[in-house]
């Protein structure tokens, strides 16, 4: 990946068939969840839609040298490993521009936990996005214990799904965000990277008023359709800038008001004008994702 520019950590691609046809889509692969977010019915969908060839033209307009391709939090192995799939030929056709994170269903047990071994091993560089009360787990299941062991041992980063639990339900379903702290707490040898400002900790704390611990960062993934701008400054306040992530959400329509294609290039005009320094601007819109994932290409230390 490239060691200067701006990398997006947080984007979501898909195959082509999906997009002509993503609620036939989901449902013939046992997705109703995605499908619902995606293509609801009886309401226009922010959802936009991209192959890898696409999304690399729209880095190139906006400057963006790299992204992150994370999975989603489907309800199949199946659909994982599909995705996973697609993930790591698309990473060899860019690999200058393209990162993948590996989908699990951890309700899957050990075939899932295989499965994400296998894309692992093929060249994934995290894990995720993932979603408990999406899929069906919880944080104490101990196949989801072994993935985060997974994740510590490869010194990789996993990425969660916040809420904002003073969105509205499009924002997905409510997190419990006490306990993605406790999990952090928990497991202070992981890099747990939580979606969406962490359902908006970033800038207002954790619930209750306790310390936020270190190993929890936070990426902007559909910031414009939550909040304004002021949220930055907050966030570097309360946490610093080196656990802030730039991340778009793309394909997702971050103004559906003004634009009706997806495109990185209105966030990242809002972000310069966030009252951030040069060196802020700098580690929050590459420079700490890239020493996250940087991390893992590292050997990892056996534990005694």
């Amino acid at each position: 990946m490239p060691e200067t520019g701006i990398v997006d950590a947080h984007v979501h691609v898909y195959a082509p068939e999906v997009a002509a046809a993503p609620a036939e889509w989901g449902l013939a692969h046992g997705e109703p969840a995605w499908t619902r977010c995606v293509a609801p019915e009886g309401r226009r969908s922010i959802q936009g839609w991209a192959d890898p060839d696409t999304l690399v033209a729209d880095m190139d307009q906006a400057g963006v040298e790299a992204c992150v391709m994370q999975g989603w939090y489907w309800e199949r192995q199946e659909t994982c490993d599909l995705q996973n799939g697609w993930y790591l030929e698309w990473t060899r056709r860019h690999p200058k521009r393209l990162i993948g994170f590996a989908g699990v269903q951890p309700a899957g047990g050990r075939r899932s936990l295989e499965a994400l071994e296998r894309a692992l091993d093929a060249g994934l560089r995290g894990i995720g996005e993932l979603l408990p009360q999406a899929q069906g787990f919880g944080l104490d299941d101990p196949s989801f214990r072994r993935v985060i062991e997974m994740a510590v041992e490869r010194r990789i980063p996993i990425t969660l799904h916040a809420t904002d639990p003073a969105a509205g339900p499009a924002a997905g379903p409510r997190t419990p965000l006490d306990a993605y702290v406790r999990l952090a707490r928990e497991h202070p040898e992981a890099t747990l990277i939580l979606a969406h400002w962490g359902g908006g900790m970033a800038f207002n704390g954790a619930p209750g008023g306790e310390a936020l611990p270190p190993n929890l960062y936070f990426d902007t993934a559909a910031s414009p359709l939550l909040y304004d701008c002021g949220v930055f400054r907050r966030a570097v306040g309360l946490v610093g800038t080196g656990r802030i992530l730039y991340g778009s959400d793309y394909p997702l329509l971050l103004h559906p008001r003004v634009s009706r294609a997806p495109d990185f290039g209105r966030f990242l005009g809002e972000i310069a004008g966030a009252g951030l320094d040069g060196d802020e601007r700098a580690r929050i819109l590459g420079s700490n994702i890239r020493r996250l994932l940087s991390a893992g290409l590292a050997p990892a230390q056996k534990r005694v």
